[in-house]
């Protein structure tokens, strides 16, 4: 059995979700400009998979700020109050 071979049985037992993601992976080794290919796997997305990109992008800015519980207590009963 070859390596294309033993990829297809595997493509083949994954759902569609995850064969997504692995075209968009496989796009992206492809040896052409990788703009092209970003614009092109951007439009191919579902709306949820986009707010899903969306939300780990977001994930990875905000981890640069680690702040203690308390800390952000704090800053939502100053920015909002209490709601008693």
């Amino acid at each position: 059995m070859t390596l294309q071979q033993q990829a297809y049985g595997l493509i083949d037992k994954l759902p569609d979700d995850s064969v997504q993601v692995i075209i968009q992976v496989m796009r992206l080794m492809l040896p052409h400009d990788r703009t092209t290919a970003a614009s092109t796997q951007t439009s191919a997305l579902s709306p949820k998979m986009k707010a899903y990109l969306r939300m780990q992008e977001l994930r990875k800015e905000t981890a640069k700020y680690d702040i203690s519980e308390a800390q952000r207590d704090a800053a939502l009963e100053e920015k909002f109050g209490t709601f008693i």
